[in-house]
């Protein structure tokens, strides 16, 4: 039987860019919206503040759906799950002050993040790593 991974990102839009996170999990490579995995007990608000105070050392002060995923989305890292992803547009008063960190996974590896802002436009899109971050950038900005 499989399961089922809830995965909560956020758009911080700044200064016309966007917040990107280029991430490497033992040599997967990523380019992807920060944010993170559900965990059991809590919502997905308040995942998505917990992944930005963890990662990125900020409280979020404000929060809008963006989008849910509406396709099955199979997960890269495990054959048996099911990937649903929310995206928020997200706001936060403060600002980062480490863009690189190297935090433990959930499954004893370790992953190594570099946080930029990046300018919105398709050539960002066509970097992101998952057609669900690529959909929610489609939410967002509707592409010529």
């Amino acid at each position: 039987m499989g399961k089922f991974n809830i995965r909560v990102y956020g758009l911080w839009i700044k200064n016309q860019k966007v917040l990107i996170s280029h991430e490497n999990i033992d040599g997967f490579k990523m380019t992807k919206f920060p944010g993170g995995g559900l965990e059991f007990g809590e919502g997905v608000v308040d995942c998505l503040k917990r992944e930005f105070r963890e990662e990125l050392g900020v409280e979020l002060v404000k929060l809008s759906l963006l989008h849910v995923s509406n396709r099955f989305i199979k997960s890269s890292f495990k054959n048996n799950e099911q990937v649903v992803a929310v995206h928020y547009l997200v706001k936060s008063n403060q600002e980062i002050s480490n863009y690189n960190i190297v935090h433990p996974t959930g499954v004893g590896k370790l992953n190594s993040i570099q946080f930029v802002w990046s300018e919105i436009n398709k050539e960002l899109h066509d970097s992101l790593t998952f057609e669900m971050d690529k959909e929610a950038l489609d939410s967002f900005n509707k592409w010529d």
